[in-house]
């Protein structure tokens, strides 16, 4: 597979993009939690999440502050591709398209779930917020994004389901999408001229 690189880097945010579930703090994390008997009010999980999400605490860490034996595979499963997804990034690589992912994440459910579904065959570079110790939509976090890839931000097409995030994007001068679906996903690439 050759890479294009006439063609901008197009870059994926992980919740709610690449998998299906945005809201994972809410929609999955904190339910895992209860499951296993975590007592933490939801701000004291918010700020736990928050540190772990950045780099401040391990995986281990976060269970062992929220007072559970939770576990990061167990979690991580709890996770599914967004439909239709495998299929647009299988298309983009086999049309040369480099692809990076820029995610709010701690960094060992980043790696299982990448992993578990296959991701790194096809997405290159992963900016993860736990491994660069900043989160989106801090500028700090897209700058490191442009300095791993050697790709100027003027030069990528960012997809995030958070508008805070697009806000970001676009004040410092990226093509930035809200993502709703693959498809419209598809579609927004081929009218910038993606060949998928």
């Amino acid at each position: 597979m050759i890479v294009n690189t006439n063609q901008p880097l197009v870059v994926f945010d992980a919740m709610g993009v690449l998998y299906l579930i945005g809201d994972d703090e809410s929609e999955l994390l904190i339910p895992y939690l209860r499951e296993l008997g975590c007592r933490l009010d939801v701000d004291e999980i918010h700020q736990a999440y928050e540190d772990a999400s950045v780099g401040r605490l391990t995986s281990a860490e976060f269970w062992q502050v929220c007072g559970v034996q939770g576990d990061d595979q167990t979690y991580c499963s709890r996770h599914t591709l967004t439909p239709g997804m495998d299929s647009l990034l299988e298309d983009l690589s086999q049309a040369g398209v480099r692809m990076a992912c820029l995610s709010n994440d701690v960094s060992e459910w980043s790696r299982i779930l990448r992993v578990h579904f296959g991701l790194e065959k096809w997405i290159s570079t992963w900016v993860i917020s736990g491994d660069i110790r900043a989160r989106k939509p801090d500028p700090e976090a897209f700058h490191i994004l442009t300095e791993l890839t050697d790709v100027p931000l003027d030069a990528m097409v960012f997809f995030d389901d958070a508008q805070r995030n697009i806000d970001a994007a676009l004040n410092l001068g990226m093509d930035a999408v809200r993502f709703t679906s693959a498809d419209a996903c598809r579609m927004d690439l081929r009218h910038r001229g993606f060949q998928i």
